[in-house]
């Protein structure tokens, strides 16, 4: 009788202990890096506006959702606006599912230092979920953490589950310093090698993994979600490792140590829903194309619980807030989002990009692939090109801006100033000692520097100074190399991919329209073309060293595209761009002027004329190769004259029809307005010549 009470007693035990079993996250809110300077100097990096929310409401949304009940936020730099925005949202509701605790420290350098406070301050009872503060997810969280808990029954000494989903390896959404090759035992999952890629031309797996399984599964096709489910255990292998810094020299260490310390890994490829960290500018500008044109449903920007402003949302991804206003002839492209209380004047044009609240924009503007925080002035004529601009900065008339460009806060451009490519401007000047952006660390009577700005930059009316990013170890300067750089065209930004520069050859460009419903045939469809387009370009390259008889290469190319299921639109274009790629394959080293790339590309037009005039016949294959035309130009800008004489020498040559090119110069959007004026002077030409010959 005394012992089945004992065992009644201690089911009931156990049965209290699984109920005490809450669901824990920690969401690490540094990024520990200057990637976003100069934009976190005065902002922390998870309070930077993203679309038209906040960082941080989107991860703990997220959480929320999943069932997740009590989060920890760790975080070293500007704590008290992280405190004061916490105390103010919905998180420190009465009615919240959910508690925030912040928990602080200037000692926190890295996630090794969250962890090891972890461990001191014994704040986990069970497995959590571990999460970067700069992530965007649909992931069902929740449910991974319930199977974590399963895996641990049948095995004990399980650390660490990685959730990743499929992607494959040239999608645009894999960031290259994130890009890993793993193996893993086919049926359970288990990790048994992981490498970070980054310029890595091969990799040694020990032949014991396939010695020791039956069946190895090595994946380099799997996005890296930046969320984990962990033990408990793993602030204590923080604690005894000093030299773990980040959660990978955590996988790496397991994975050596494995028989010593008994620890397991596995990962979980989460088979639907959407996970990315905006880990750098390259990626904040993707996935917020990727929220506007709604591959992120339900996280869409007319979802996003926003309780200043309701957005309205229209066709082609066009969204509005309250009280918007738009001038006379300007045009909302498509994919923008503008907020609440924002003046848009006269003849502008606005496609791929954010607006924030309260902006003003002059009349006769250009803004293509930018991003808008609020209280921005955009002086008249003034082009915005791929570019982020911060609260309260200000364009005056005539303003250029190249890609890739980063203006901080505060920042004032005087007029017809043109800023350089990737110039990143911050309103004060740099101390060489970083506070951290802790006010405790701050003297308020610490004189300012006293240093003008460069009127060269910024003009006489402006005010900015160049924001310079420390300098780094050479493993972190090896890394930085391997990153996609925002604003960089395609082909530049990759080594061993080329893309496209126009969609309109088909690809599925982050700003292209998609269903909610989509099934991600469009992503396997964009890897397959850029496939295409590299065998080709390789096609031409052996043709032209090895003298091929062109009737073999049409034969090759039409072969590829079967193989890669393309239509014909884009076997025109890719062979078009191809064609006038040629002179920077053959010549790397190369810096081409307009009249060097003329001549180097004049023997290949006279080899590949037969080519081109077998792909190139009707007018709708002639639009196809202009298109092309069109993107090669953009991307390539200095050489432009020496295209427009390639297109020239196919006139000539009977490829391309007089109507034909009079048609495409005619339907330029305005956002090709340098080329429609390079084109303009051939136009001429051509109205010229056929008035002529009618006065005849």
């Amino acid at each position: 009788m005394a012992s089945s009470i004992k065992s009644n007693m201690r089911s009931s035990a156990k049965d209290d202990l699984k109920q005490q079993e809450i669901m824990q996250a920690v969401v690490i809110a540094d990024n520990f890096n200057q990637k976003f300077a100069p934009l976190t100097n005065s902002t922390p990096m998870v309070l930077l506006p993203f679309v038209n929310g906040i960082l941080l409401d989107y991860v703990l949304k997220s959480l929320e959702d999943s069932g997740i009940q009590e989060t920890f936020l760790f975080c070293c730099s500007h704590t008290q606006l992280i405190r004061s925005y916490i105390s103010a949202s919905q998180w420190s509701k009465p009615d919240s599912t959910m508690s925030v605790n912040i928990i602080s420290s200037t000692s926190f350098l890295s996630m090794g230092d969250i962890m090891r406070e972890l461990d001191s301050k014994a704040l986990i009872r069970s497995d959590f979920v571990l999460i970067d503060g700069n992530v965007i997810t649909t992931f069902p969280v929740g449910a991974a953490l319930q199977e974590h808990r399963k895996l641990r029954q049948s095995d004990k000494n399980c650390a660490i589950t990685l959730l990743y989903s499929k992607a494959l390896p040239k999608h645009k959404i894999k960031c290259k310093e994130h890009s890993t090759v793993i193996a893993v035992e086919a049926v359970t999952q288990r990790i048994r090698y992981f490498q970070k890629v980054n310029k890595l031309k091969s990799l040694q797996i020990p032949l014991s993994i396939f010695q020791e399984n039956e069946e190895v599964t090595i994946h380099n096709d799997l996005l890296d979600s930046h969320i984990s489910i962990c033990s408990p255990c793993v602030p204590l292998l923080f604690s005894d490792n000093f030299d773990y810094q980040t959660l990978e020299d955590c996988v790496k260490g397991l994975i050596i140590h494995e028989e010593l310390q008994g620890n397991s890994m596995y990962i979980h490829i989460v088979e639907s829903g959407y996970g990315a960290s905006i880990s750098n500018l390259f990626m904040y500008d993707i996935v917020s194309q990727h929220i506007i044109t709604r591959w992120t449903y339900p996280i869409v920007p007319d979802l996003v619980d926003n309780s200043e402003d309701k957005i309205l949302y229209s066709r082609n991804n066009i969204y509005k807030g309250s009280d918007v206003i738009v001038g006379s002839c300007s045009k909302l492209d498509k994919n923008i989002i503008v907020s609440k209380g924002t003046n848009i004047g006269e003849n502008s044009y606005i496609c791929n990009s954010v607006l924030g609240k309260n902006c003003i924009i002059g009349k006769n503007v250009r803004i293509k692939g930018s991003y808008l925080w609020d209280n921005v002035r955009v002086g008249d004529d003034c082009e915005l090109n791929t570019c982020l601009l911060g609260a309260n900065v200000q364009l005056h008339n005539g303003v250029v801006i190249k890609p890739g460009c980063v203006l901080g806060n505060e920042v004032v451009i005087g007029e017809n100033i043109t800023l350089p490519p990737y110039t990143r401007l911050q309103s004060q000047c740099a101390d060489e000692e970083d506070s951290f952006g802790e006010d405790e660390f701050e003297d308020e009577n610490k004189p300012s520097k006293d240093e003008s700005c460069d009127i060269a930059l910024v003009g006489s009316k402006g005010h900015g100074y160049l924001c310079n990013a420390p300098e780094e170890s050479d493993e972190e300067s090896e890394k930085e190399e391997t990153e996609d750089i925002w604003g960089k065209p395609d082909d530049e930004n990759t080594e061993d991919e080329e893309p496209t520069e126009s969609s309109s050859l088909g690809n599925v460009e982050p700003g292209d329209e998609v269903s909610e419903e989509s099934d991600g045939a469009e992503e396997d469809y964009d890897y397959e073309a850029t496939c295409f387009y590299n065998e080709v370009l390789e096609s031409l390259q052996r043709g032209i060293k090895e003298k091929i008889q062109t009737e073999n290469i049409i034969l090759d190319i039409n072969t590829l595209k079967h193989t890669y299921n393309v239509n014909m639109q884009e076997v025109n274009g890719f062979l078009i761009k191809a064609i006038l790629k040629q002179p920077f394959v053959m010549h790397k080293e190369q810096t081409f002027t307009a009249p060097t790339y003329l001549s180097t590309i004049k023997p290949n037009l006279q080899f590949f004329h037969p080519l081109v005039s077998n792909y190139i016949r009707s007018a709708e294959s002639q639009l196809d190769c202009l298109r092309s035309v069109e993107g090669f130009m953009k991307c390539h800008e200095d050489i432009s004259p020496a295209i427009m004489k390639v297109v020239h020498f196919w006139y000539d040559q009977d490829v391309l029809n007089e109507n034909v090119i009079v048609k495409w110069h005619n339907n330029l959007s305005p956002e090709s307005d340098k080329i429609r004026k390079q084109a303009d002077a051939f136009i001429k030409w051509l109205q010229e010549a056929d008035e002529e010959s009618s006065d005849e």
